[in-house]
């Protein structure tokens, strides 16, 4: 890799990000002309780095860095592959690059050649290329180059070395800083080693690295939203530890999510919402966060207050892009794609506004678009085709579809609330009527997105999927979200600093927020009570003889789906009947052994389901007694 340190996210079931920092410094002889690393989060190997660095022609040195990242999450694999090729002069001057970069089926493609003060930088994705042109009159460093200037810096004494390079992932040229914070002297078998933190200014988390007096990387680490990864030189063994890893242990899931103070009653409708974000790292900085819709009414040192309003439906002019961004196709957003292209014209609606449209577009994404969590970044030609992936897959296309009617469309990441946690999320901005208007195909509800999400980033899209990866990187992993106040149904809801999430007095819950309470029979237990997403368990009962009474509310696309759908989508497919549940209209399916009670409240969906010969016997004296409010309070 022609980087020092780069950004690899892998998403959660909702866009998670990975700070990750690869090794490229290889000194130009033979001991070095090839490494092995190993990536580890905490204890568990998440992949390899192997580096190769020869002369391939005159006068010229060439790297070629190949690397593995596999995480096991949501019970599917990830892969994130990537190979990369510099090509830099003697002096270590940076020439040319090639990266091919696979994190779905197809790879995108990234070729840079340099030219005096001249960058071309083209990119491929489902065998389209786009091409643009940039300036930049800093001087760009190789991995060999920048492992020379490491190396004669240290050996002059110096404490902090300064250069500039090119990083594919960003799609842009980085300034990068390496301050020593150390010297090891020399020991007997072992010469002196340095300890450097490294900081790449598109990054907002510096790498902690150890360095030999060659300017090698002998170790290095970073925090991310899983803790620790670290990086650490090893044998070709790295590679089979790798493609045989097996899941992130769940503490360290648990550290990526930011669990909610309460829960929200039916979140899709929620129209105004006041939160507060605190830095958990001493001397970290916030992105900026003003926004449509969105505004800081509170800054401190380390928290904001945000208060984030549902934007009004949009008027049907659109707005002409002056510039072209953000109607243009690139590599990401493939609006020029002929399936993107195809369908977005098979979607037009004669005589529609753009507001209109869009709203067309964006329930036939959410209908036709399904979950898949082991698609993370993919361009829009392969999303037409598959229709799977992330929330970032259906932002993707969404947006691009929007961009093919020319409607001026962006890509907005950030966090949305869903089932007791704030995850990390990727949505659609269009641009009708002299206003940027969100639209969620993922975390759906019909027309403008609700309140529950904020916007860490927007982007066109021209520098990739890693765009933003600075702004991301400043909170995810080092925040906490607290919710203090939230508008339904035209009523305010203030939250108290001290609020609980739940009561439970003896055989009674109660949720204040969502209105719940319920009373569990006599021989029961209550469990789950801090349960999130995916498991969307709002309180569950364990039965004496080992069965178990679950209390469900819905998902992200809860307002898609009718309880017959949820019923169905859960294996119970036969013996629907009707029937009430806290004085809403309901369906009960199931047999003898296993059996079920779905209805909507609202936008949202609620399931009492019970398993075992006790919980089957007492569902429906449970659901006589469970009380469901419409006000919060």
């Amino acid at each position: 890799m022609p980087v020092p340190s780069r950004a690899s996210r892998c998403c959660l079931a909702l866009v998670w990000v990975l700070l990750q920092s690869v090794p490229v410094a290889c000194a130009a002889d033979a001991a070095a002309a090839e490494r092995w690393f190993e990536m580890r989060i905490g204890s568990v190997p998440a992949g390899y780095i192997h580096e190769a660095l020869e002369a391939r022609e005159p006068d010229a040195l060439q790297t070629t860095t190949e690397s593995l990242i596999v995480i096991n999450r949501l019970g599917t694999r990830v892969e994130i592959a990537e190979r990369a090729v510099t090509v830099e002069d003697r002096d270590g001057h940076l020439l040319r690059a090639h990266a091919e970069l696979r994190a779905s089926k197809d790879p995108t493609v990234l070729d840079l050649s340099v030219a005096g003060e001249l960058l071309t930088i083209a990119t491929e994705a489902g065998g389209r290329r786009y091409q643009r042109v940039a300036h930049e009159a800093r001087l760009l460093l190789g991995p060999e180059g920048i492992r020379a200037l490491t190396a004669a810096r240290l050996a002059a004494g110096a404490d902090r070395v300064e250069y500039t390079t090119f990083v594919p992932e960003l799609g842009s040229v980085c300034g990068v800083t390496r301050q020593v914070t150390a010297r090891e002297p020399a020991s007997e078998g072992r010469p002196a080693r340095y300890r450097v933190e490294e900081s790449l200014e598109a990054m907002p988390t510096p790498a902690r690295l150890l360095l030999d007096a060659d300017g090698r990387i002998v170790e290095e680490a970073i925090d991310g939203p899983f803790g620790e990864m670290r990086t650490v030189l090893a044998t070709a063994a790295a590679r089979d530890r790798t493609l045989a890893a097996g899941p992130l242990p769940e503490e360290l899931y648990a550290r990526a999510l930011v669990h909610s103070n309460i829960r929200l009653p039916e979140p899709r409708s929620i129209d105004r919402l006041r939160v507060r974000i605190d830095l958990k790292r001493v001397g970290s900085s916030f992105p900026e966060l003003e926004g449509p819709y969105q505004h800081v009414v509170e800054r401190g040192a380390e928290h904001v207050v945000l208060e984030i309003r549902r934007a009004p439906a949009g008027a049907d002019g659109a707005v002409a892009d002056a510039a072209g961004e953000y109607t243009r196709p690139n590599f990401i957003l493939q609006s020029d794609d002929p399936a993107v292209l195809a369908l977005a014209r098979s979607l037009r609606q004669p005589g529609a506004g753009a507001y209109a449209q869009a709203r067309v577009l964006q329930d036939w994404v959410a209908e036709h678009m399904r979950f898949d969590a082991g698609l993370t970044m993919l361009p829009a030609s392969e999303v037409v085709r598959d229709r799977g992936g992330t929330c970032v897959a259906y932002s993707v296309l969404l947006t691009s579809l929007a961009r093919a009617l020319d409607i001026p469309a962006r890509i907005v990441m950030g966090y949305v609330y869903v089932g007791n946690i704030w995850g990390g999320h990727a949505w659609t901005e269009i641009r009708v009527g002299g206003r940027w208007i969100p639209l969620d195909a993922a975390v759906y509800r019909p027309g403008p997105a609700d309140a529950a999400h904020i916007a860490v980033v927007r982007h066109s899209g021209e520098l990739g999927a890693a765009s933003g990866a600075a702004e991301l990187g400043q909170l995810f992993g080092n925040e906490s979200i607290r919710i203090l106040g939230y508008r339904r149904g035209g009523v305010w809801v203030t939250v108290p600093a001290d609020a609980l999430p739940y009561q439970i007095d003896g055989d009674r819950y109660q949720n204040a927020w969502l209105g719940l309470r319920l009373d569990k029979p006599a021989g029961y237990r209550f469990t789950k009570a801090d349960a999130s997403y995916p498991d969307a368990t709002v309180i569950a009962l364990a039965a004496p003889d080992g069965g178990e009474l679950r209390l469900r509310q819905s998902g992200p696309q809860a307002s898609r789906v009718d309880p017959a759908a949820w019923l169905r989508a859960e294996g119970y497919a036969v013996d629907l009947r009707r029937a009430e549940v806290a004085g809403r209209p309901a369906l009960h399916a199931g047999r003898a052994a296993r059996r079920a009670i779905a209805f909507r409240d609202g936008l949202d969906l609620w399931m009492l389901d019970a398993a075992g010969a006790d919980a089957v016997r007492d569902l429906d004296s449970v659901a006589t007694q469970l009380v469901l409010r419409r006000a919060a309070h």
